[in-house]
């Protein structure tokens, strides 16, 4: 918090003076909407894809943004700017930012009568701290968690949404066990994603990751893994699978914004594969780091 910039509603204040009321809805409800997105030095990528993916997640949730694309995006531009200002000592190393929407501050009632201002938007930047190259040489330890995966006829995974109860439940769950991290299964068993990220798993040279359609947050990092890992004629297929599908795999990773692509090397206590970062983990990984630096050059 203390090496924190926030830009609240356009005032881009130091971590520990940034304030929001108590009747925004993001506090009251949970009613708001994230994206996080990372720089690699003096650039933002795939900035755009989060856009879109925002815009989408404001229609599952009837949220009527009052902020557009664009103007987000310039107001990343410019806290970012008055970031590197504000700590200097950062400026040459990679950042953090959250992008949060709440659908506003109005009286206490669900009722769209009770909000009286238009969404807020708030940005948070701070520096990045991604897993360590040991961290990643060990691989994270993940726990199938006991609790299920919001059903998509219930707060549906494929929004992006601020209301993160249940996958902070089976983070505590896991953690509780000494795991790194949780997966979450749904009603019918199958394996969905993880609390922050998607999963994928290497069996004889093929991947396989759950699609879409089972009640997942679509990726932006899952994305593109997809497409490299076309490009480098690795076969891919999306498929519902249950837990013993990981357990049978030779390599098992995961994928966010922050941990990118990123590998697993024991579920329940079974060691994946050889215990350690597969061969195809590393290719994946290295092209994408590849691709994303590129990109920011």
């Amino acid at each position: 918090m203390n090496n924190a910039v926030v830009n609240v509603n356009g005032e881009i204040v130091k971590g520990p003076e940034a304030k929001i009321s108590v009747f925004d809805r993001s506090f009251l409800y949970g009613d708001s909407l994230y994206e996080v997105v990372r720089s690699y030095g003096n650039m933002f990528t795939y900035v755009d894809e989060h856009m879109e993916r925002l815009q989408t997640s404001a229609k599952l949730c009837q949220m009527d943004l009052a902020q557009s694309p664009e103007f987000l995006k310039q107001e990343l531009t410019r806290t970012f700017g008055k970031y590197r200002e504000i700590f200097p000592q950062f400026a040459s190393k990679d950042t953090y930012c959250r992008i949060v929407i709440s659908r506003g501050v109005g009286n206490i009632g669900f009722g769209l009568p009770c909000i009286i201002s238009g969404s807020h938007y708030y940005l948070i930047l701070q520096p990045l701290n991604p897993p360590t190259p040991e961290q990643y040489q060990c691989g994270f330890h993940l726990k199938i968690s006991t609790r299920l995966r919001n059903h998509p006829k219930a707060l549906d995974p494929a929004m992006k949404s601020g209301n993160y109860l249940n996958n902070i439940l089976a983070y505590l769950e896991a953690a509780n066990e000494n795991y790194d991290d949780a997966l979450l299964c749904n009603a019918d068993e199958h394996i969905t994603e993880g609390t922050t990220f998607n999963i994928f798993y290497v069996r004889h040279g093929t991947l396989a990751t759950p699609p879409l359609d089972i009640g997942i947050l679509a990726g932006i990092t899952r994305a593109k893994t997809i497409q490299i890992a076309k490009k480098l004629n690795l076969p891919v297929i999306e498929t519902r699978f249950p837990k013993e599908r990981l357990y049978e795999a030779d390599e098992v990773f995961i994928t966010s914004t922050i941990k990118e692509i990123f590998p697993i090397t024991r579920i329940d206590n079974r060691t994946i594969g050889t215990g350690e970062p597969g061969p195809i983990t590393k290719i994946l990984s290295r092209a994408y780091t590849d691709q994303t630096k590129w990109l920011s050059a």
